[in-house]
């Protein structure tokens, strides 16, 4: 058995051991009670590692060499320009956690913003458009 990656949190070992193992290579945790029975002795024991084979190492690293499968939303474009650099605008958001510390309760603004960063258009997103918004 061989170390590929170390980590601090066994969520991302746990991550990266579905990732191989979905591509065909058996991954193993090690030292995960550990970490979690004291998260200070991550530090002391290596971290939460994860272990393969030493014959599976050349088909980890191919794995590890492909792009990650991206479930992220597409871009929203803007309405005004057309350009897909586009964000939630976080103001909203900020405000309700203002109102929060002063007033003691947070004031809530419905629907969802969006900002262009091209021409610093703002607009409310549609339902179909808001990637927050997406129904299981």
């Amino acid at each position: 058995m061989i170390t590929l990656a170390q980590f601090s949190k066994p969520e991302e070992a746990h991550l990266l051991r579905l990732r191989l193992e979905a591509g065909g290579v058996r991954a193993f945790v090690q030292d995960e009670n550990v970490v979690n029975l004291n998260w200070l002795f991550s530090n002391a024991v290596g971290g939460v590692r994860v272990q393969i084979l030493e014959g599976d190492l050349e088909a980890a690293k191919e794995i590890l060499t492909e792009p990650p499968l991206d479930d992220a939303p597409t871009r929203v474009e803007c309405p005004r320009c057309g350009s897909d650099k586009t964000s939630i605008d976080e103001f909203p958001r900020k405000l309700a956690f203002l109102s929060l510390i002063l007033l003691g309760f947070p004031i809530l603004f419905s629907g969802r913003r969006w900002s262009c960063s091209e021409c610093g258009h703002k607009w409310k997103a549609e339902p179909e458009m808001d990637p927050g918004s997406a129904s299981m």
